[in-house]
């Protein structure tokens, strides 16, 4: 590689009308592609997001605007009607996994095991979720990782792992499976460590939560009977 001549062109700073051009015709390219990445999940050319994406060795940083596009042509195809069908169906995953973890917890209720609840954490908690969208939910009671794999497989959860997460209440367990094609994290908040109404676990800040009551109360105002 060639030193750089300080008299050269090559080393003059960049002027700002060719910097803003050079940001324009990059900021385009960006947009093309995460078009064509919505395109491929949105007509079924590819199962999933993250599959697109890498078929199309798409930065990590455009998926934000990957989902842009694709909220936008699910809207012109099924309308926001559609879509709030879509919705409550992935938030009926998310409360059959609340339910099951509460009904665990009552069946033994009298072993005086600690629990203060289990919640649907996040965008998902204000019924906020696109189809490809990860929930995150949390069990704040003392038993094993692994005892809630366990009865989590009695309602058909599949592709169950477990991983350990650094966060600000210090390390915690998190089970990852798939209910009826919804992926989910399950983490683990032992009563004493972290406590139920705990802000974002990781960077902080304010976090929706919500019950299994306060889901059930989610999908009926995502599609209310007629």
């Amino acid at each position: 590689m060639f030193p750089k001549d300080q008299d050269s062109e090559s080393s003059d700073p960049p002027r700002a009308g060719r910097r803003r051009l050079n940001d324009d015709l990059r900021n385009l390219a960006d947009d093309r592609l995460a078009q064509s990445v919505a395109t491929d999940v949105h007509t079924g050319r590819t199962s999933s997001l993250s599959r697109a994406m890498q078929l199309r060795n798409a930065p990590a940083e455009l998926e934000g605007l990957v989902k842009r596009h694709l909220a936008a042509m699910r809207a012109a195809s099924i309308g926001e009607s559609g879509m709030n069908r879509i919705r409550a169906d992935r938030l009926r995953a998310a409360l059959d996994i609340l339910e099951c973890l509460d009904a665990l917890e009552d069946r033994f209720a009298d072993q005086g095991s600690p629990y203060l609840g289990s919640r649907l954490a996040g965008r998902a908690a204000r019924g906020r979720l696109e189809p490809e969208d990860r929930l995150h939910l949390r069990y704040h009671g003392a038993r094993g990782i692994r005892d809630l794999a366990v009865e989590l497989e009695l309602i058909d959860v599949i592709e169950i792992r477990f991983s350990i997460t650094r966060s600000r209440y210090g390390m915690l367990e998190t089970l990852h499976g798939r209910l009826e094609d919804v992926d989910f994290d399950l983490r683990r908040c032992p009563p004493g460590q972290v406590v139920i109404d705990a802000p974002n676990l990781l960077r902080g800040g304010d976090l929706p939560r919500a019950s299994a009551e306060d889901v059930s109360h989610l999908i009926d105002r995502l599609v209310p009977e007629d």
